[in-house]
């Protein structure tokens, strides 16, 4: 007893005044104490019924479905659509798969139409085509020149390329001459090409004074080395 007592007072936990950190302790003492039947039982040649000796280590652990209660093995109550875990804490059995706990039973987990259970088990989604609306999946309205999109937010759906959104509808993106549709989501959907500048809804050449060329961006120019830049004229300093 004095081997196990010295046992308890480096593992176990002996202070604070919550109930869960007693309740810890208890979970311990009885661990230890189970522990130490089991070594004198496999010492004296004895392991219980529903028992396996360890390999490794000296003592016995109890099989899948059988929790240890000092020196025998006792049946653990697993319930229809669960298994036994072979924890040592705990109810000892989860659920099945799609299936989920209320108290000590294991009812099939409820999925709405048009949704499929998630990889858990315990969680579901709604199939493409359709948006979660609390515990219900509603068909998503899809305008004309639109496409369905996997993202769990927003309208569950895009604009084609050469449309955009206008509320709920999709609407042909007017590209003037000289300019080039975007991929952006905002914006007006088009650029100018290199070389013109935007200017209102329309793209405009830029105009390149002599001894200069087209900037980095394409809608500007800078002046060629060594002309400096004198108004809109580049001129030789």
């Amino acid at each position: 007893m004095a081997e196990t007592n010295a046992l308890s007072s480096t593992t176990c936990p002996r202070k604070g005044g919550s109930q869960k950190l007693l309740r810890a302790g208890l979970l311990c003492l009885l661990g230890i104490f189970s522990v130490e039947g089991a070594r004198s039982q496999v010492a004296s040649g004895e392991i219980p019924e529903n028992a396996t000796a360890q390999e490794s280590r000296s003592g016995w652990t109890c099989d899948a479905g059988y929790r240890s209660n000092g020196s025998e093995c006792l049946e653990i109550s697993v319930p229809n659509n669960a298994y036994a875990t072979n924890s040592a804490f705990g109810r000892g059995w989860e659920c099945h798969y799609g299936f989920e706990r209320e108290a000590d039973l294991c009812h099939p987990f409820a999925v709405p139409e048009n949704a499929y259970l998630g990889y858990s088990g315990s969680s579901w989604s709604c199939d493409r085509g359709y948006q979660r609306e609390r515990d219900t999946c509603e068909a998503i309205p899809l305008p004309e020149n639109a496409y369905l999109t996997d993202r769990g937010y927003g309208a569950g759906w895009e604009c084609e390329r050469g449309y955009a959104q206008v509320r709920l509808t999709c609407e042909r993106i007017d590209v003037p001459a000289n300019g080039f549709l975007t991929s952006s989501l905002y914006g007006e959907g088009w650029a100018c090409e290199r070389g013109f500048l935007q200017t209102g809804s329309d793209c405009t050449r830029v105009n390149l004074p002599a001894n200069s060329h087209l900037n980095y961006s394409g809608d500007g120019w800078d002046c060629n080395r060594p002309y400096t830049q004198v108004g809109q004229t580049c001129e030789m300093p």
